[in-house]
C-alpha cells in the first residue's frame, strides 16, 4: 500500500521526488497522489501497439470510493516490485486525499464538477486541487504521444442494475470509438452512457482539451476500505494491466455492451426539489411511460416513453446542479 499510504501521510502536498524502481521503469512523485511512471524505450519497443501511448489512471476523485483506489494502489505496488512490466508512460492519481482520510465524498465541494476551468468560480481546497490536477494532466500529455488515454475510476452511491458502466464524455466533433467500447467490454463494463453536453468532470477535461480517449468508469457501489470484494474487479484489473504492459492493441469491436443516451438532465432549481424514486432503487431501473421521477417548483419530469431509466440520482446537491440523469437505449431515442 505504498502509493496510498504515502499519499495519506501527505494529504496536502508532497515534494516532487524520484523513486527507486525497476531497471526498465522511472518513477517520480509530482505531488501527493500524483505519480509519474515512465517506461524505458526498450520496454516501449516490445509493445503490441507500436504507437507511443500515454495513459492516465485516476481514482479517489471522490474520497469515499475506495475500490478504485485499491485497484490503482495494487497496480503501482506491482510496478514497484517488477511484477507488472511497464511499456507505456503512465500517470497514476488519487484525486482527493483529504476526503479519503475523512471517508467522505468531498470536503467542501464536489471535485468532479470543477474541471475545465470551473474551479475558477470557487475558493476551497477542492478547487485548488482541480486546478493542480489539470496542470499535471497538461504536463503529462504535453510530453508527447500519438495516443492519449484517461480512465477515471469510480464507484456509485447507489447500486446498479448494470453494475459496471462507463460515462463517455461529450465528444463535440469526434465520433464514438468502437475500439474503446471493445476494450471497455473486455474490462467487464456492461454499458456505456453517451453524454450530451459539456461538463466539469475529470474525464471530460482530458477528452475536450487534449482529445484523449477518456471515460468515467463506475465499478459498483461505494464501500469502505476492507469491505470491497476485489474479486469483482478482476476484468478491469486485467484490462489495465494489459494496457500498462503494452499487450492491448485496441483491435476488438464491442459485442454485447449496451449503449445509452441522455434524454434529460434533471437540475435542482429550488429547495422544493424532490426525487420520486425509492431510496434503494438502483441505477438503470427501467420505467414505463408517464412515471414521475422528479419534481420542483413549476417543474416535473415524467418519462416520455417505455424503457427510460435514471442514473446518478441525488437530491442533496446545491441548487443549480444536476440531481439526476434520465437515459434510454441509444437505438430508441430518435425512433
Amino acid at each position: 500500500m505504498w502509493f496510498l499510504q504515502t499519499t495519506l501521510d501527505n494529504p496536502k502536498a508532497l515534494k516532487p521526488t524520484k523513486v527507486e524502481g525497476s531497471l526498465d521503469t522511472h518513477l517520480e512523485w509530482w505531488d501527493t497522489g500524483v505519480l509519474y511512471v515512465k517506461a524505458s524505450e526498450r520496454s516501449k519497443s516490445k509493445s503490441l501497439n507500436k504507437s507511443n501511448q500515454r495513459v492516465v489512471i485516476s481514482s479517489g476523485i471522490h474520497g469515499n470510493e475506495t475500490a478504485p483506489i485499491e485497484i490503482v494502489d495494487k497496480l503501482v505496488e506491482d510496478i514497484l516490485t517488477g511484477d507488472l512490466k511497464v511499456a507505456v508512460d503512465c500517470l497514476f492519481i488519487i484525486g482527493n486525499p483529504p476526503a479519503v482520510i475523512q471517508e467522505s465524498r468531498f470536503v467542501e465541494e464536489n471535485l468532479n464538477r470543477l474541471f475545465s476551468g470551473k474551479h475558477a468560480s470557487s475558493s476551497n481546497q477542492e478547487s485548488d486541487r482541480a486546478a493542480a490536477l489539470e496542470s499535471y494532466i497538461e504536463r503529462f500529455f504535453n510530453l508527447g504521444s500519438e495516443q492519449l488515454y484517461h480512465y477515471d475510476l469510480h464507484t456509485a452511491i447507489r447500486g446498479s442494475e448494470l453494475e459496471k458502466f462507463a460515462v463517455y464524455p461529450y465528444l463535440h466533433d469526434r465520433s464514438v470509438s468502437d475500439f474503446q467500447l471493445g476494450f471497455l467490454e473486455k474490462c467487464g463494463i456492461q454499458a456505456v452512457l453517451l453524454s450530451n453536453q459539456p461538463s466539469g468532470t475529470f474525464s471530460y477535461f482530458s477528452s475536450k482539451h487534449f482529445r484523449a480517449h477518456a471515460f468515467t468508469i463506475e465499478l459498483g457501489k461505494v464501500r469502505r476500505f476492507g469491505e470491497n470484494e476485489m474479486a469483482k474487479f478482476t476484468e478491469i484489473d486485467a484490462g489495465l494491466r494489459n494496457l500498462i504492459s503494452g499487450l492491448e492493441s485496441f483491435q476488438d469491436q464491442p459485442q454485447e455492451i449496451q449503449v445509452f443516451e441522455v434524454i434529460e438532465e434533471v437540475i435542482k432549481q429550488t429547495d422544493n426539489f424532490k426525487l420520486h424514486i425509492e431510496p434503494d432503487a438502483k441505477n438503470f431501473t427501467e420505467f414505463q411511460a408517464g412515471a414521475l421521477l422528479a419534481s420542483d417548483t413549476n417543474y416535473e419530469y415524467r418519462t416520455k416513453r417505455d424503457g427510460e431509466r435514471f442514473v446518478f440520482p441525488i437530491s442533496n446537491v446545491p441548487c443549480g446542479q444536476r440531481a439526476m440523469l434520465v437515459v434510454a437505449p441509444a437505438n430508441t431515442v430518435n425512433n
